[in-house]
């Protein structure tokens, strides 16, 4: 068992837990981020980030059916290719996800993966994500 020591131990690195981590080491705190899955949380990588990439294409669809509105014609079927409108909102994600793990090491943030659990007075033991 490996015992480090910080100033701050942030456990999951969601909207919440990154921007905490980041601002306490630019306090000049010697900062650990724990997350247990990928950077961002479940809002950046599951949640609210892939929902609205997923919106956006809807939106840009449903635009695209009405763009005579906006004096633009199109001509042939608006068709949306579903894999490829899930696959652009993966890889939004995953950009966002390395976005913030830059962040993380521009700002000399520790990260360590696993399940952190707070087991005594100070002390956070990390296990293999269980």
């Amino acid at each position: 068992m490996t015992t480090q020591q910080y100033d701050l131990a942030v456990l999951g690195s969601g909207p919440g837990g990154y921007v905490a981590a980041i601002r306490a080491a630019q306090l000049g705190m010697n900062v650990a981020i724990i997350e247990r899955a990928e950077l961002g949380g479940i809002c950046l990588n599951w949640g609210c980030i892939p929902t609205k990439a997923l919106l956006k294409s809807a939106q840009v669809f449903n635009d695209m059916k009405s763009a005579d509105k906006f004096g633009i014609q199109i001509n042939g079927d608006v068709q949306p290719d579903f894999n490829a409108v899930i696959t652009r909102s993966r890889e939004v994600a995953a950009r966002m996800s390395k976005g913030i793990a830059f962040l993380l090491k521009k700002n000399n943030i520790s990260v360590f993966n696993g399940f952190g659990k707070l087991t005594e007075k100070k002390t956070i033991t990390i296990t293999n994500n269980t």
